[in-house]
């Protein structure tokens, strides 16, 4: 079933949390990856797109506060602005291919500028501590449909709220 599955990362990231940070994100990775591996994985609403934009799907928010856990469903032509983000975060490609390009930030402009992009396919996981630094646009530039999976280091209600932090680029 969906929710054990769900479950057993929700208990992975949350034991990952309980120490040093620069431990947690190998193991956040490494539950990323297994879970992603588990056949449907995702379910019902958490595979529905939105015409005009990415949508994002709370699926699990950690009782602590410490992370949520949020499926993106990437319709073909959609991406997120260049960003960097507020939190910790990690991905995991679902199904399909994304398209991510990695920025640079130029500190005495506060700008960022490509320094690289690649596509991310099916089984591919990122993570990113909080800041600039590691500013990205990701999106999805196929002809199908992407699902990515993503666990932030903020709780539920501002999952929507306190992740990306939009930058300007040269």
């Amino acid at each position: 079933p969906v929710g054990q599955r769900m479950a057993g990362l929700a208990q992975s990231v949350a034991a990952a949390c309980a120490g040093p940070m620069d431990q947690a994100r190998a193991l956040i990775l490494c539950a990323l990856g297994e879970a992603i591996e588990a056949p449907a994985l995702l379910g019902g609403d958490q595979l529905q797109g939105f015409e005009r934009s990415y949508a994002r799907h709370l699926i699990h928010a950690d009782p602590q506060g410490r992370f949520s856990i949020v499926s993106i469903v990437w319709r073909p032509g959609q991406f997120t602005p260049v960003h960097g983000h507020h939190v910790w975060c990690a991905y995991a490609v679902v199904t399909g291919r994304l398209h991510e390009e990695r920025y640079a930030w130029i500190r005495d402009q506060n700008l960022a500028e490509i320094h690289d992009s690649g596509d991310r396919s099916t089984g591919d996981t990122r993570f990113d501590y909080a800041g600039v630094d590691g500013a990205h646009r990701l999106g999805n530039h196929s002809d199908t449909e992407a699902v990515s999976l993503h666990v932030y280091g903020v709780d539920g209600p501002r999952v929507a709220t306190h992740v990306n932090r939009i930058v300007a680029t040269v």
